[in-house]
């Protein structure tokens, strides 16, 4: 692998994970891809703590120092590098640890316990020179950006990371890490919160936002607002026009004044065109007029909550109903999409094993003028990629029943 690379690390939701990097740098195929990872090269106006910034599904992002044959080659290199790891001007007690990652070839618990070996030798030759150092470890095989905040890891030391592939080893740093105290603040900080009607977390958001690829002049659209989380993810990645609205006046009450909050707590969006308005989602146009938006990004009703297992008999009249209420909105959203405008949605799925309850919409997005923006096939072919035949990818935590759909749709000039 190439020294200067950056390495991802995908976080809990690899496909949404994957997905979102590929459309941060444009990007059709990576070096390196894996169900924890990707290697690759960063367009020259992405460094690796922009690309941390801007990315909700990335815990970490690191750099390639090189290639070795086996541990005992890293070792002898740490042995003589360990002091130039370590942040400029730091003269704390040094705080470091270790990740195996697969980059093709799956580490065993034997060879990560061959690197907690090595770094216990390591950490003796720190010492033997006079610098105090400790070992930051974790329950888990890799370390968390949580355990590298605790361990404040990037501050006093360094992480190293260690890729296996069927060709060797290739090692690197960690360079920055996601800001977990951020995201919890932007969660359950704010004022207003609905728990009953189901809140989209601000990570995955995000991830809505960078799919669309959304220009900071741009005109985007939320038309179920629900509590103003993407638009809050839009405006702190720098989308400065902003349009909400939402069927319920609780909700947008509730995105002015989250919004009020964040432009408080967060000066940097204090420049947003920002307003929001109660409006029913089939009536855009008649408000907004035609082609007046670049950019729709939404999470529509997802349907009644569902508890134990429901049975076919009962999601299929579901299923078609939201089949119907969702046509009506796909082509209201059409009519107020400026041409080649995109819209990312989120449409719900039903999981009752052994198979799924899909909403049929692939005629109704064709027939409002839109054509489906699919992953690119080096993610298609990956097994662990949580796709669909019709291009969209697949969201849901392993107890939930109603999962999360996104779908990326282009609106045909």
């Amino acid at each position: 692998m190439e020294p200067g690379h950056a390495i991802a690390i995908f976080g809990r939701e690899p496909t949404l994970s994957a997905w979102e990097l590929f459309r941060l740098t444009h990007s059709t195929s990576v070096p390196v891809l894996t169900r924890e990872l990707a290697v690759l090269p960063l367009p020259v106006e992405l460094t690796p703590a922009q690309l941390q910034r801007r990315s909700g599904g990335l815990i970490k992002v690191g750099i390639v120092q090189g290639d070795v044959a086996d541990l005992s080659e890293l070792e002898h290199i740490l042995g003589k590098q360990w002091p130039d790891l370590i942040p400029a001007g730091s003269t704390a007690r040094i705080a470091f640890g270790g990740s195996a990652y697969d980059a093709g070839n799956a580490p065993s618990r034997s060879f990560r316990r061959e690197i907690g070996s090595m770094l216990q030798r390591l950490k003796r030759e720190m010492v033997g020179t006079g610098r105090a150092a400790r070992i930051v470890v974790s329950k888990e095989s890799t370390l968390s950006a949580a355990a590298l905040t605790q361990g404040k890891i990037l501050e006093r030391g360094f992480e190293l990371l260690v890729l296996c592939h069927p060709d060797g080893l290739t090692w690197g740093t960690t360079a920055t890490m996601q800001d977990i105290s951020a995201y919890g603040d932007r969660d359950v900080g704010r004022p207003a919160r609905d728990t009953l009607s189901g809140m989209l977390p601000p990570k995955v958001a995000q991830v809505m936002v960078n799919l669309a690829q959304v220009r900071k002049d741009e005109k985007l659209l939320d038309p179920f607002c629900g509590s103003g989380t993407i638009l809050q993810e839009a405006a702190l990645l720098g989308v400065q026009h902003l349009q909400a609205s939402d069927i319920s006046a609780k909700a947008v009450a509730d995105t002015e004044e989250n919004f009020a909050w964040l432009m408080q707590h967060l000066p940097e969006t204090s420049t947003v065109e920002f307003s929001a308005q109660v409006l029913d989602a089939a009536q855009l146009e008649k408000i907004y007029g035609s082609s007046t938006f670049d950019v729709v990004i939404t999470e529509p009703y997802l349907g009644p909550p569902q508890r134990g297992t429901p049975q076919g008999r009962v999601l299929l009249p579901l299923v078609s109903a939201l089949s119907r209420q969702y046509t009506t909105w796909l082509q209201s959203i059409a009519k107020v999409l400026k041409p080649n405008g995109r819209t990312v949605m989120v449409w719900p799925f039903y999981r009752v094993e052994p198979q799924g309850y899909f909403l049929q919409l692939q005629k109704a997005a064709h027939e409002a003028g839109f054509t489906v923006v699919a992953p690119p096939k080096q993610l298609l072919d990956a097994s662990w990629f949580r796709s669909t035949p019709r291009g969209s990818v697949l969201y849901n935590r392993p107890d939930q029943i109603v999962g999360r759909e996104i779908i990326i749709l282009h609106k045909r000039a």
